[in-house]
């Protein structure tokens, strides 16, 4: 090793089997909370707040009419099913 060389830092790995879950409760409570929604779904005349991020990363039908889409609290009416 020269001089100028520094030792590489040891490189540590965290890995949980309950942070995808544990995630994903903290996104459902903030949501009931109406903490961070970003989007309201009208379905059949009612009202559910939600948050942007999670629809477009579960869906690409929300993926592909929320990308794009700058206001602050997007309002998004689902038609109704024939």
């Amino acid at each position: 090793m020269s001089v100028d060389e520094k030792p590489e830092s040891p490189m540590y790995v965290y890995e949980s089997t309950v942070h995808c879950t544990n995630i994903l409760l903290c996104l459902n409570d903030q949501r009931k909370q109406d903490i961070l929604c970003d989007v309201t779904l009208i379905v059949e005349g009612k009202e559910f707040r939600a948050h942007r991020a999670v629809l477009a990363a579960c869906s690409e039908y929300f993926l592909q009419a929320l990308v794009g889409q700058t206001e602050n609290d997007l309002v998004v009416s689902l038609p109704e099913e024939a």
